[in-house]
């Protein structure tokens, strides 16, 4: 009775499709914590995901391939004109170009209705390029953010700060805590496990017991650290810019390019964090309150908005070559065929050039 009880009351929260599938969830039903909705089948309300995710990360995959490729190449041939602060922009390029490698994994688990096929240790990577990519670009991106409010408020103390080696020991520290972080998520058990219908499941279906001693201390400590601190930095890094770019007057233009540059690049920034990771990290909050118990009700909600709050977070993999084509001095990109069009005129131009001096020199 207390199976069938369950069942009705929360039947929204399985997605499976057969009958079968049905009755193993119910007889499953009376082992759940009470008053707390399911933990290990969250994927209810959100069987929009099967369709919704793979499209989102085949486009994906392909943008920020091409994106970050192109932006790769242009570093590579400019290095030695490249600006200090692209240091940081070079280790977002390749937190991005691996994310977007470990894309087809997941558009494909996603394609099997969550069923992962690669095994624990693939799952372990796929997951780990996953946090790298959503708190590493962050971290980076802040970097550059503080990078440009020091070069516009305080350009002597960045004079002494502008050789390449301090970026390169920040970036070194960044890569060391985000390899702390992914460590200790991989080493502190499986991160797959099985579905009541025999589905293997990647990084979700985790245990009540799973929230309440790791996951939800995790998600809390990563979240206020690798995102909501650094996203609070960037915001004062703009608005203290934005009050000194106000006083233009006494500004020559060099310095007054550098600040309108400096707070497109940090407007940017805040645009591309705000689309992409704010509506997770704010729903991935929320969600682990109800995981713990704090507030059961929203799962409902939560357990589905989660699935669309990735696909939006996977976004910023090629809205970030942006950050960099702003931010750089030199960098062009022209399709080889405008390329091709501008040499042709400026021969044509040249040619014309050099037949008006010789019809001059002949008169």
């Amino acid at each position: 009775m207390a199976s069938t009880v369950a069942l009705s009351t929360e039947s929204w929260w399985y997605t499976g499709s057969s009958t079968s599938d049905i009755s193993l969830w119910a007889s499953n039903a009376t082992d759940r914590d009470p008053g707390v909705v399911s933990p290990k089948l969250c994927i209810a309300g959100a069987e929009f995901q099967y369709r919704l995710l793979p499209a989102v990360y085949g486009i994906v995959c392909i943008l920020s391939l091409a994106g970050n490729l192109a932006a790769a190449y242009s570093c590579f041939s400019q290095r030695a004109r490249a600006a200090p602060v692209t240091i940081f922009l070079y280790n977002v390029i390749l937190i991005d170009i691996l994310f977007s490698l470990s894309l087809p994994l997941q558009l494909d688990y996603h394609r099997r209705q969550n069923d992962w096929i690669f095994g624990e240790a693939m799952c372990k990577v796929t997951s780990a390029l996953f946090f790298a990519n959503m708190y590493g670009c962050t971290l980076f991106l802040a970097c550059v953010c503080i990078d440009r409010y020091l070069a516009v408020l305080h350009p002597v103390r960045y004079l002494t700060l502008k050789k390449p080696s301090y970026r390169v020991v920040l970036s070194l520290v960044i890569w060391t805590v985000i390899g702390a972080v992914v460590t200790a998520l991989g080493s502190s058990g499986s991160l797959t496990n099985t579905f009541p219908d025999g589905r293997t499941a990647c990084m979700e279906n985790f245990s009540t017991k799973s929230w309440s001693k790791r996951l939800a201390t995790m998600t809390f400590l990563s979240t206020a650290v690798g995102f909501f601190l650094p996203f609070v930095t960037i915001l004062t890094c703009y608005i203290l810019i934005f009050k000194r770019i106000i006083d233009l007057a006494d500004s020559t233009g060099g310095a007054r390019t550098l600040k309108r540059k400096s707070l497109r690049t940090i407007l940017l920034v805040i645009g591309v964090l705000t689309l992409c990771f704010m509506p997770f990290h704010s729903i991935q909050t929320v969600h682990t309150l109800g995981r713990v118990g704090v507030f059961p009700g929203v799962l409902r909600f939560t357990c589905g908005a989660r699935r669309a709050g990735m696909a939006l977070a996977s976004f910023n993999s090629f809205l970030d070559p942006l950050v960099y084509y702003f931010n750089s001095e030199n960098v062009q990109w022209r399709f080889a065929c405008l390329k091709k069009e501008s040499n042709s005129s400026k021969s044509k131009s040249t040619q014309s050039m050099m037949l008006q001096a010789s019809s001059g020199s002949r008169s």
